[in-house]
């Protein structure tokens, strides 16, 4: 399989991720990519597109990350709720039933996100107190 190249402008990644490295950014950028392109018809494809990849790089800094762990929640978000709007909008009922689990799991991840970064805040403000 070929290598795929991450376009120049996603360098600010590791900075708007707060990741450890650099190569897990790519590496979770990538993934969920690879995720979001499946299609029954084709199969995975070897490589997510330029434009596929810019997409969820977006959608993964929308969520603004703070460490890996939140990280890795905004690429399971991305790459589960992308996914499950296109099996949502397939013609066949069992993927139709995939999609919707899927934005269930994607809605999932997003409250166990909330949920450790309100907990960080109840964190801090226990330990401001004097």
């Amino acid at each position: 399989m070929k290598d795929i190249t991450i376009p120049k402008k996603l360098g600010p990644l590791v900075e708007a991720f707060s990741v450890e490295s650099e190569e897990a950014a790519k590496t979770l950028i990538i993934s969920a990519a690879k995720a979001i392109c499946y299609s029954d018809s084709i199969g995975f494809r070897s490589n997510p597109s330029r434009e596929e990849i810019e997409g969820v790089w977006a959608l993964m800094k929308g969520i603004k990350p703070r460490d890996t762990i939140e990280a890795l929640y905004a690429a399971q978000i991305v790459a589960a709720h992308m996914l499950g709007m296109r099996k949502l909008a397939d013609d066949h009922i069992d993927d139709q039933s995939f999609g919707l689990k899927l934005l269930s799991f994607s809605t999932h991840a997003m409250q166990l996100l909330e949920k450790k970064r309100n907990m960080e805040i109840q964190d801090i403000l226990v330990k401001a107190q004097p």
